[in-house]
């Protein structure tokens, strides 16, 4: 669709004085097939091809929790769980059951998600190889519509289940927000309909209930169902006619009514705390109605979410440069638009999110409201919309240099979306070119005009929530002390924003060049690898994955290995000082400015013995990144401001670590396993006294200042012979030499033996936490081996689930998992089960995941081994066309000289149960076992 001057022209006329319903509609993308049974069955139909030969299936129900009585909170979400539990076509057992054999893995590519107003279930990647199992998965939606089998049996199961993951998602901002739901949403249910319900009402409601719930509300008129990808769109569109049509809707069926959320003439405040709270978390939102139907449709809603969008980018923006300064009284901050509390449907809102330090609290409050104020009033500068303009067009541009290689899932939450929000579907390449063409004709002033609409000027619609530590010593803000703080604010007499810019290149002297002086081909694996003037290896691997990336990773041996003895807290907070430090002539926020519209970044990090340099592109910015390579390897610029501010954080995270549950479990795992080993847990705050800024920009210079040291893998979309132009300018020009500071060492340490570590902890929602370990430090790394150690996992977790939260409905999720630890001297092999369980079950947990191992050292079912297998072949084809796939595979060949990608089809095809039964003997023969136990405290 071509844009003239014209068109854009008009468009702009249009939205000056024309109304918005007298806007033209958006035309509908003419890939995508939209349709509607006489029963109200709502259906989007697209044949797609990336990945190639799968297809997702989705059933989007317009339902959930705010569908519910008081006497019924909790039934949406606990329906959702019953659908996978049987069904008229799938007895007790059997819905999961089957699709594993195809290849679908549970939890991962099938899975279902309730919220307030939505209910969605999905069967993702499934091969569309076999036309039965394309046949089959329609089946399951057409179960998911209206044949739910609903027994006594299954709900009882399924309660204890539900109140797991009430203890797994319960954490103190959960607990809060219920409590403050009901005055933030006054005069809604949506104060009142937390999708996991009441326990109470879980625990007692009687199976006509929620079959009760279930046929009121699951029924066509109130479905749309979602199909994308290798499928035949017309033999599909009349499977679902023959599927679907029968299902009849009562002539008096209840209709679902948009649940409204009242304005408020005043501002709404609420304070609330909890004793597991780590720091204070302030959230503001300033409400505001949602787009009507009609003006959707049309390209308004494109002008209007564009502008919305660079409202909040440059808002975020000035949160974000205040914060690297370290007398900032507050940590983070950043702003959102879209849906009040990310679920109302009928309110949009502009919600801005501070992490406050500890006794800055009203401080916090008022720094934000006084940007709020003071960007209604004086607007944005020039340059600062440029920034946020070249920022937002690049992301479109990214998206639409990819626009042929979108995947399924992509195009069907667009389609949900379109469902149950009416937000418009046009092709990205009409949303592209509208926007790029409107986006140029846009003056600042249009944006300044739309923030006074955004934001009240007396603050009407505002809400203002503060979550704080319930904490012996700690003040305790109230509302009435958060109104006076917003009062404050308007009392003052504000200055409009100065935007410091700096005008100049990244480099402004470009480094002499190097040179390639020898090239090779290795034809196996698909690459070509340089050697430069310099001693550096590159590794370029061209792929047509994505037509907008181009990845690298760059990593030479030395790593915390050299400097942890001496220099543990500044080893440990390098890469990250990186990241808050600046480039060349730029300070930190000088840089993201300058970088402003580039899709360019890189990052390190370091692990025990070696360093790495990771980076993503565009095609177009691939320059970029090369100067950011060069200059992260030669020239990090000392920027205190923004180091102290990210010190500020870490003070405020470590002196609060105590609190974090899952942290608290996760040091306990490492401790045990690596006995101690100071490296593998989160620093004590006391050893902040200890970090030396510059003493950390000297370690970054002894591991990255000899980039002629480094293997670089660069796997993408790029042009050969400008890369190699590039490679010369920025990496073959990296001083080269060798290290004189220190020698590679293993400094890992692991336990030996049996080692248990039960302890117990503090909790307001008690919970338990479980993790079994095997270790084994005399296997060979190899790819048998690793499939191995894969496929063993996923065996341990079939079984785990079928037993230990199915049968016993002793947790909400459990699972095995495997890895090789490479980052040192040896392979070590480490296997994992774990799962956070009723405290009541932990012993019943504990003992299954012991006994299910033992026993999978002498039997392994056909049945279990077979289903893993078609998902690991399901998932080798899909990581063939994925960069970072062989990002892994490459930088595994050069690091360590194993072959992953060759062979494997091969190797995971010949897997057998005696292979697996041995493998996992000889691993836990070494008589290595840990567990780890956290209880609540009694």
């Amino acid at each position: 669709m071509r844009i003239t001057k014209f068109f854009v022209a008009a468009m702009l006329l249009m939205v000056g004085t024309m109304s918005a319903q007298q806007m033209p509609e958006l035309p509908t993308d003419k890939e995508v097939r939209v349709g509607k049974l006489d029963n109200g069955l709502t259906y989007y139909l697209r044949y797609n091809n990336t990945p190639e030969k799968k297809a997702n299936f989705y059933i989007a129900q317009r339902v959930g929790s705010v569908q519910e009585e008081d006497t019924q909170r909790g039934l949406a979400h606990f329906l959702e769980h019953m659908a996978f539990n049987g069904s008229e076509h799938f007895p007790t057992g059997k819905m999961i059951e089957y699709l594993q054999t195809i290849g679908v893995e549970y939890g991962r590519s099938l899975n279902a998600y309730t919220s307030f107003d939505r209910t969605v279930y999905y069967v993702a990647d499934v091969s569309t190889e076999r036309q039965s199992a394309l046949d089959s998965c329609m089946l399951v939606l057409r179960d998911w519509s209206s044949g739910i089998t609903i027994t006594p049996e299954e709900i009882e199961k399924e309660r204890d289940v539900i109140h797991n993951e009430y203890r797994y998602r319960t954490a103190a901002a959960d607990r809060m927000l219920e409590r403050a739901l009901p005055t933030l949403f006054q005069g809604s249910k949506y104060g009142y309909r937390m999708p996991i319900g009441t326990m109470e009402v879980v625990d007692n409601f009687k199976p006509e209930e929620l079959e009760a719930y279930y046929r009121k509300w699951y029924r066509p008129d109130n479905q749309a169902l979602v199909v994308v990808g290798d499928i035949d769109v017309d033999y599909t569109e009349n499977l679902i006619k023959k599927l679907f049509s029968d299902i009849k809707v009562a002539p008096d069926a209840a209709q679902v009514v948009d649940e409204l959320v009242p304005d408020n003439e005043q501002p709404i405040f609420v304070a609330e705390k909890d004793k597991e709270l780590p720091y204070p978390i302030l959230r503001i939102g300033i409400k505001r109605d949602v787009m009507p139907v009609a003006v959707k449709k049309t390209a308004a809603y494109l002008v209007t979410d564009y502008l919305c969008n660079l409202v909040c980018r440059m808002l975020g923006a000035r949160l974000d440069e205040i914060s690297q300064q370290p007398e900032c009284p507050y940590l983070q901050a950043i702003v959102q638009n879209g849906k009040l509390g990310n679920v109302v449907r009928t309110k949009d809102a502009v919600t801005l999110i501070g992490v406050s330090k500890h006794g800055q609290e009203i401080e916090t409050l008022k720094s934000l409201e006084r940007e709020i104020l003071r960007a209604r009033k004086f607007g944005f500068t020039a340059t600062e919309y440029a920034r946020a303009k070249a920022d937002y067009l690049s992301a479109l541009e990214r998206d639409y240099d990819n626009r042929d290689k979108r995947k399924n899932a992509e195009y069907a939450n667009e389609y949900i979306e379109n469902y149950l929000e009416q937000t418009p579907i046009p092709s990205l390449e009409e949303r592209y070119q509208i926007i790029s063409a409107l986006a140029q004709q846009l003056p600042v002033d249009i944006v300044n005009q739309v923030i006074r609409q955004m934001i009240p000027e007396n603050d009407k619609n505002l809400l203002a929530f503060y979550m704080q530590q319930e904490k012996e010593g700690n003040v305790f803000v109230t509302a009435e002390e958060m109104k006076a703080g917003v009062d404050a604010v308007h009392a003052e007499t504000l200055t409009a924003w100065v935007d410091n810019v700096k005008e100049e290149p990244l480099i402004a002297d470009l480094p002499v060049k190097g040179q390639i002086v020898k090239e090779t081909e290795n034809k196996t694996l698909g690459y070509k690898e340089l050697t430069l003037s310099n001693g550096a290896r590159v590794i370029l691997k061209k792929t047509d994955f994505k037509d907008n990336e181009v990845m690298m990773q760059a990593e030479a041996k030395g790593g915390a290995s050299l400097f942890v003895d001496t220099d543990p807290i500044n080893v440990d907070f390098a890469s990250t000082v990186a990241m808050f430090s600046g480039l060349g002539n730029f300070t930190k926020s000088e840089l993201d400015k300058a970088l402003a519209g580039k899709q360019a970044s890189v990052s390190l990090s370091i692990d025990e013995d070696r360093q790495y340099i990771s980076g993503r592109s565009t095609p177009k910015d691939l320059e970029t990144l090369f100067q950011l390579t060069y200059l992260t390897m030669t020239n990090i610029n000392k920027d205190e401001k923004s180091v102290a501010a990210f010190i500020n954080q870490a003070r405020t995270v470590f002196g609060n670590k105590s609190l974090n549950h899952d942290l608290v479990f996760k040091d306990s795992v490492e401790s045990t396993l690596h006995c101690g080993n100071r490296f593998y847990v989160t620093p004590e705050v006391e050893e902040l006294s200890q970090f030396d800024y510059d003493r950390t920009l000297q370690i970054l210079k002894q591991l990255y200042g000899h980039g002629g040291q480094f293997i670089y893998t660069i796997i993408g979309n790029f042009d050969e012979q400008q890369i190699r132009t590039l490679i010369e300018q920025y990496i073959a020009s990296l001083p080269g030499g060798s290290r004189d500071f220190g020698h590679v060492r293993d400094i890992r340490t692991f336990f030996k033996g049996e080692k248990v570590n039960q302890f117990s902890k503090k909790m307001e929602t008690p919970q338990a936490q479980v993790r079994e370990i095997w270790l084994n430090e005399d296997m060979a790394y190899t790819l048998e081996n690793k499939v191995m150690l894969n496929a063993v996992s996923q065996v341990l977790t079939r079984v785990y689930e079928r037993t230990i939260r199915e049968e016993e409905s002793a947790v909400y999720g459990v699972g095995a998992g495997g890895r090789i630890d490479l980052n040192g001297s040896r392979p070590v092999f480490i296997l994992n089960a774990a799962a956070p369980t009723n405290p009541d079950k932990m012993q019943i947990a504990r003992d299954l995941m012991v006994k299910f191992v033992a026993e999978a050292t002498q039997k392994i079912a056909d049945e279990d081994l077979n289903a893993v297998k078609e998902i690991m072949l399901k998932q080798a084809q899909d990581n063939a066309r994925e960069n970072g796939h062989w990002m892994n595979v490459l930088t595994e060949w050069t690091a360590e000289g194993v072959d992953l990608q060759t062979g494997y089809e091969e190797t995971v095809k010949s897997l057998t149960p005696e292979k697996l039964q041995k493998f996992l003997a000889d691993l836990v023969s070494a008589g290595n076992h840990a567990e780890i136990v956290m209880m609540p405290e009694k």
